[in-house]
């Protein structure tokens, strides 16, 4: 086993002789397709402007050992979601350039491992015509993430100049690659097997920018924090570093930059000295075997892995994970950056052309944590006790909601919302870009807590009580942007929830009423249903939708009396519930009530105009003041009987509607040429999504799909 170990870290194969890594057997060449494959999941992050970071894939080949290497990748990736932006790791596979691997192609590179040609700027082609296995080195995969626009790149450590290069000549190409490719690059610093001060030097000549980042200036030594060399200056924020890199592309200068991070205390090697013996060591060993080119880093990578009895391994894992979360930092501010200053990733900006014609949505998220009694304990016993029963958590909040419910029904949504800078604001970010949606517009509020919402239910799942922390959410900027996409972008339907600030949704309504833009109100809870009620006349009337459920109808309908709102008519006779005749009363204030009833089904209430389409496909209904007055009970299909959750049912319903609504409305323009059979349809839809939610653990069902629609 050792022999294959020590022949393998010499790009040998056991009974042969040495070879180069490319030889001149005959073989047939693979025709590899102009530029780079990009995945779904990159390609959707790039159009957006949103944050991408780059990851090379040596360290998987060549790094470590399988399946430690792979379960490095994949956590390293985590990371990087976990920070708000979407890893792409580079590759060449079957002689394609890939920017972003899945789960299953992760695993086939790690068990590839060394078989994998390590692949540099020279070897690109060579690879690719070959159809080959490539892993990318700093210089390929800084190539792949420009040619993909790709601004930040997390790797371990760059390579350098080696030691002795003043006579060997054996630089290392990523430091020419620095030079001519703008990309930045976050690492640990140069590999401390390398001549660190001639490699500063050579920086230097290609016009490099190397900073620390930190609050000092001493460049890192990959597995110590200090090299006795100094960076052009230190950086302390995310911010800062994004500054940078915003202004180098500004200037055009075409060179990239080095973001040197130093291993976090806990995981350095606590003595430089003892570092540098183990090295010089490994070094002239490998002298001796007549190790040269790009097998003398891994070949002394590992010497000083054994020397050091596998601690310089768990360093370097924890370096590159360290590197991973401050790069996805960076890449989030950079993003953010962009955005405000308009510049060449002004693509985020929510009113772009990759925007139009898209559904917006503004509202609330929210960690959820539901606590549910055992089935056996009766309600009398529960309060002022504890009692058996099941706790888990979820990612939600209405707006949250309604987006992933929109997105996952097809919709396609741009999403608005408010989080802290905590660690639940990162995981609340992970799982918007998980389900497909865009964190470009979720302002991350520095020094505030996420929402967080404490759900009681019964066994049965009805909600005894709950708790709501929602303050961030009063922190949800009435941002010209958002002006901006309404008026320019034109969204079929704009959606928000309760949880936005009074003046906000004001300020929503008014550009809504002026672009003649659907806008649909869902209530949130029974205190904030009343908000609508503190907007001025003409705002209130921006508001074509209302989605209520029974104890926020009647809230609703009590504040519209006490506003004195004219133009009511009594509900018809065959109206038998004071909850439908609430619903009829708020069709003075709103056109369309869609009002959930739970276990009951939907009630669609519904005023429009006496000349319209609507109104021309609806003989049986209340005429009144010009107007057409219907209704409409929708009763489940079915009754799920032992509800999971009741969280996100009620949003995932709404989410549907927006969906189903939006390419009506796209050809409608308004409310008036949309008929009830077609808001029937969606409703049902809706219903079925919200079933399936209850089902769940999670507040939106994954099984809600676009054949949603075609489920009913």
């Amino acid at each position: 086993m050792l022999g294959r170990l020590a022949t393998a870290a010499l790009g040998r194969t056991p009974g042969l002789a040495a070879r180069p890594a490319f030889t001149a057997a005959r073989r047939r060449y693979h025709l590899p397709n102009s530029g780079v494959q990009v995945s779904g999941a990159v390609r959707a992050a790039l159009a957006e402007g949103g944050p991408v970071v780059a990851l090379e894939s040596t360290i998987i080949t060549h790094g470590m050992p399988f399946p430690q290497n792979l379960e490095t990748a994949l956590q390293v990736e985590a990371i990087v979601r976990q920070n708000g932006a979407v890893p792409a790791t580079v590759a060449v596979l079957d002689g394609h350039v890939r920017v972003g691997l899945d789960d299953a192609e992760l695993e086939r590179l790690a068990r590839i491992g060394m078989a994998a040609t390590k692949t540099s700027r020279r070897d690109m082609a060579l690879v690719a015509a070959r159809g080959l296995a490539g892993a990318t080195t700093v210089s390929a995969t800084m190539i792949a993430a420009h040619k993909a626009n790709i601004k930040v790149f997390v790797t371990g450590g760059i390579g350098g100049v080696h030691r002795g290069g003043e006579s060997s000549m054996d630089v290392s190409a990523d430091l020419t690659e620095l030079g001519r490719t703008p990309v930045a690059v976050v690492s640990a610093g140069v590999k401390s097997i390398l001549d660190i001060g001639r490699t500063l030097e050579y920086l230097e000549t290609q016009g490099v920018t190397v900073v620390s980042y930190g609050d000092s200036d001493e460049f890192p030594s990959f597995y110590t924090r200090q090299s006795g060399f100094k960076s052009m200056a230190n950086l302390a924020t995310p911010e800062e570093c994004a500054t940078l890199i915003y202004a180098n592309a500004s200037l055009g200068l075409g060179s990239g930059m080095v973001i040197a991070v130093p291993i976090p205390e806990k995981d350095a090697f606590p003595h430089p000295q003892k570092v540098e013996q183990v090295i010089q060591d490994a070094v002239l060993e490998g002298e001796r075997l007549g190790i040269r080119g790009k097998d003398i880093t891994p070949f002394i990578l590992d010497k000083v892995k054994s020397l050091t009895a596998g601690s310089s391994l768990a360093a370097n894992i924890s370096l590159v994970k360290n590197n991973a979360r401050v790069g996805s930092q960076i890449a989030v501010a950079l993003s953010r950056l962009s955005s405000r200053t308009g510049g060449a990733s002004s693509a985020r900006r929510i009113h772009d052309g990759f925007n139009a014609g898209r559904p917006l949505i503004v509202g609330g998220t929210v960690l959820d944590i539901t606590a549910k009694f055992d089935d056996s304990t009766p309600k009398s016993a529960i309060l002022r006790t504890s009692s058996p029963g099941t706790v888990f958590q979820s990612l939600g909040g209405v707006g949250r909601n309604v987006a992933e419910a929109c997105q996952r029904a097809g919709g396609r949504p741009v999403f608005v919302s408010a989080v802290g800078d905590d660690r639940i604001g990162q995981l609340v970010l992970s799982s918007l870009q998980k389900a497909g949606l865009s964190t470009e517009c979720v302002d991350v509020v520095p020094g505030a807590g996420t929402a967080t919402y404490n759900a009681v239910l019964h066994g049965d799942g009805e909600l005894l009580a709950a708790v709501a922390d929602m303050r961030v959410h009063d922190r949800i900027l009435e941002r010209s942007s958002i002006a901006d996409h309404i008026q320019q972008a034109r969204p079929p339907v704009v959606c928000v929830d309760g949880n936005l600030a009074p003046s906000a949704i004001a300020g929503i309504a008014r550009i809504c009423a002026a672009s003649g833009t659907p806008l649909c109100f869902e209530p949130t809870s029974v205190i904030k249903s009343r908000r609508v009620f503190e907007l001025t006349d003409s705002e209130l009337a921006a508001i074509q939708i209302i989605t209520p459920n029974a104890d926020e109808l009647v809230a609703m309908s009590e504040a519209l009396d006490r506003r004195g709102v004219p133009g009511g008519i009594e509900a018809p006779s065959a109206m038998y519930s004071t909850v439908q005749k609430h619903a009829w009363n708020l069709l003075r204030a709103f056109p369309l009530v869609i009002l959930k009833l739970g276990r009951d089904g939907v009630f669609v209430a519904r005023r429009t105009p006496i000349d319209s389409l609507a109104a021309l496909a609806s003989p049986d209904a209340v005429r009144h003041r010009g107007y057409v007055w219907t209704f409409d009970h929708l009763e489940p299909t079915k009754r799920l009987e032992n509800a999971v959750s009741v969280t996100g049912a009620g949003d995932s319903l709404v989410g549907v509607l927006i969906a189903g609504l939006s390419p009506l409305f796209a050809r409608a323009s308004n409310l008036d040429g949309i008929t009830n059979a077609s808001i029937a349809r969606i409703v049902r839809s809706g219903m079925r999504a919200a079933e399936l939610s209850l089902g769940s653990q999670d507040a939106i069902s994954s099984d809600i799909t676009p054949n949603i629609f075609g489920s009913t």
